[in-house]
């Protein structure tokens, strides 16, 4: 006779299970918790401040008799003395990631997006983008050449090349319309985008490396 198994309809596995009980909040917790977060990751005062206002709702969630605005005050705190140490540094932080992101070849438009991710105003990196690219080294020619947005027409160049759009594609010559729509999608004003993908490989390297 086979022995019949039932199982009570509650009986999954916790999703949780395995996973550490927060702790509960003190400014011991908070300065420790946010030295180890900047160890790993540089961030700007917005998103870090979101980063331990996290921790705090979660605990705050889990440890019931504790008082939000209390250990928020905390995180405000935390803050201000992570700036006033210099471990917070939003001109410095702001500053790197615009110049990383425009050497990864990201428009303007998508430096913003990803910016404002990270809580940090539309107008601000806008003022940030316009330092960056007028201080951008211009080629021997691009500067007559290109006097339009020759930071942007660069970075267009450089997410060309790494796309393998433009003159970098081994696709059939008519698919021009399917690459501006990729350069489109990229945050790339169709001038720019019309522009770039007229150019030969001599011109980019022209634009990029100043014709050397």
């Amino acid at each position: 006779m086979t022995e019949r198994i039932s199982y009570a309809a509650n009986s999954k596995p916790e999703k949780s299970r395995g996973r550490k009980a927060p702790k509960r909040i003190t400014a011991t917790y908070l300065h420790n918790a946010g030295l180890h977060y900047l160890e790993k990751y540089s961030a700007g005062s917005a998103h870090f401040r979101t980063v331990m206002t996290r921790k705090v709702k979660r605990s705050c969630h889990h440890h019931k008799d504790q008082d939000m605005q209390q250990c928020i005050a905390l995180v405000d705190a935390l803050v201000e003395t992570f700036i006033r140490a210099g471990l917070l540094n939003d001109d410095a932080y702001i500053g790197a990631m615009v110049a990383s992101y425009r050497r990864k070849g990201l428009a303007a438009r998508m430096i913003i997006q990803k910016l404002g991710q990270k809580g940090i105003a539309a107008d601000t990196v806008q003022g940030y983008l316009a330092r960056h690219d007028r201080a951008t080294p211009a080629g021997e020619e691009d500067g007559d050449q290109y006097p339009d947005s020759c930071a942007e027409l660069k970075a267009a160049a450089i997410f060309c090349r790494k796309k393998k759009l433009g003159c970098f594609s081994t696709a059939a010559p008519d698919g021009s319309d399917k690459q501006l729509a990729k350069l489109a999608r990229a945050g790339f004003g169709f001038d720019i985008a019309r522009k770039v993908l007229a150019m030969d490989e001599n011109d980019i390297h022209a634009l990029l490396y100043g014709g050397a």
